[in-house]
């Protein structure tokens, strides 16, 4: 009798979980906290957003749009940089 593929598969290894002690990971949720509120006084202070605006905006959108880069800041197609860097080396050459 031959057995389904789902119980003959071998299963891949688990990768083995880092510890953190407790005192490091309240150090942790302290500083994801304060970065929560860092990130409301941005918004009340640059955006001019009440804290109920604050509150009632979609997280996820808002931090996509705060994590937006400006077109100089983003990077570089390795191609088009690599052609630059060649016409950059004929210059010289």
């Amino acid at each position: 009798m031959k057995t389904s593929t789902w119980l003959t598969r071998k299963s891949r290894p688990r990768t083995k979980a880092t510890r953190i002690s407790p005192p490091e990971r309240v150090f942790q949720l302290k500083n994801q906290l304060e970065n929560f509120r860092w990130s409301k006084k941005q918004a009340v202070v640059y955006f001019h957003w009440s804290l109920r605006d604050f509150d009632e905006a979609d997280y996820f959108e808002m931090l996509e749009m705060m994590s937006a880069r400006d077109e100089k800041d983003r990077p570089v197609d390795p191609g088009k940089m690599w052609k630059q860097y060649q016409q950059k080396q004929q210059e010289k050459g």
